[in-house]
């Protein structure tokens, strides 16, 4: 027999206590750093929510194919006028660069992944693509720096469906 029953099972709570706490994550307060990333928006609807509290797999996966990073990069050039950098570093499967857009205080710039490749052949400003597609970027009149607006790039497939990504920034 036991001499000590009640020591005896507040250990055993203790221990019981302590084994269910195993492998759950701890909650912290510190933040994670924020990533030059945006949420694509799609044209894609999305299927009602099921009433359930389990996620849905499939729309989970759907969401993560339909991801895109595109990396800004607004260092300083040694040309005359303003501009940026961008690059793609993850693009969903099937989908092609359709279309690139400003829209900021001055009238907006929309400008196809066509016009992009004649921009960057002649130098033009906008929206440009090199004849190789390794530098791609944005040039705009120094008059526009300081210029407060959204960034996008539309990702079609060949279905006609479309992922945008979108960023607010200020042209420096």
């Amino acid at each position: 027999m036991n001499k000590h029953p009640r020591l005896a099972g507040m250990a055993l709570i203790a221990g019981m206590l302590m084994l269910s706490a195993c492998g759950q994550n701890a909650t912290s307060t510190e933040k994670e750093p924020e990533k030059e990333t945006s949420a694509p928006q799609s044209n894609k609807t999305a299927p009602a929510a099921a009433p359930t509290d389990v996620p849905d797999a499939a729309a989970d996966r759907e969401a993560e194919d339909l991801q895109i990073l595109v990396v800004l990069d607004q260092t300083e050039i040694p040309i005359e006028s303003g501009g940026l950098t961008f690059s793609f570093k993850k693009i969903p499967e099937g989908y092609a660069l359709s279309e690139m857009q400003w829209h900021g205080e001055g009238d907006p710039i929309v400008t196809t992944y066509e016009q992009a490749r004649e921009n960057g052949a002649s130098g033009e400003d906008g929206f440009y693509i090199s004849g190789d597609g390794q530098f791609s970027g944005f040039l705009y009149p120094n008059a526009r720096k300081g210029e407060r607006g959204e960034i996008s790039f539309v990702f079609s497939d060949d279905a006609g469906q479309e992922a945008t990504w979108t960023k607010e920034i200020t042209l420096q």
